[in-house]
């Protein structure tokens, strides 16, 4: 799986070459961001799945820069950002807001979005005054469910990760040990 996850990865030095992307070069020359490492990528799982589910713009960005910090997979913390994408976006947001209602024992709001009749005679400013009442009758349930589920997802995709990896490396040794026990008694008949 490795292998096939590099063939599709940029390398640093194909990002170089990019004259627009010239400049941060520098930044990407470090071996950990590119590498496959049970560290490297338990670390990008978790920074991914964070930033996923932040309501920030810029996730790519976010995540590039805790990958740099933390020394984590780069290209594998940046695709993880996409799980919430457009046709993602109002279920996880739902799912985050119903964690906060559970978890404030408060009665789930209806999460139907406030209309826009700017077209109708009504300003915008009428409409981010809606905007902004609507999201206080759903706000703190909302960001409880977002720190939540942000920080659920990150820890739990590392430890799983982390688990999977030794579980992988355990079978791997189990199994190499039975192949050489194997070929050694071959070889004693």
């Amino acid at each position: 799986m490795k292998s096939r996850m590099k063939k599709w990865l940029p390398s640093p030095k194909s990002i170089g070459k990019n004259p627009k992307l010239k400049s941060i070069v520098k930044y990407l020359d470090h071996s950990s961001l590119w590498s496959f490492s049970k560290h490297s990528v338990s670390k990008s799982i978790a920074i991914g799945l964070f930033i996923n589910f932040l309501p920030i713009p810029f996730q790519m960005l976010w995540a590039a820069l805790l990958s740099l910090y933390f020394s984590a997979n780069l290209p594998l913390a940046i695709a993880l950002t996409w799980l919430n994408n457009p046709l993602t976006f109002i279920p996880i947001n739902f799912f985050m807001y119903k964690v906060g209602s559970l978890i404030l024992f408060q009665p789930a709001h209806n999460f139907s979005f406030p209309e826009l009749n700017v077209g109708q005679g009504a300003s915008l400013g009428v409409f981010f005054r809606e905007l902004f009442m609507w999201f206080g009758s759903i706000g703190k349930a909302y960001l409880l469910g977002v720190a939540i589920v942000s920080i659920g997802a990150a820890f739990w995709g590392y430890v799983i990760s982390q688990v999977i990896w030794s579980v992988g490396i355990y079978i791997k040794a189990r199994n190499n040990k039975g192949k050489r026990l194997r070929r050694t008694s071959v070889h004693k008949k």
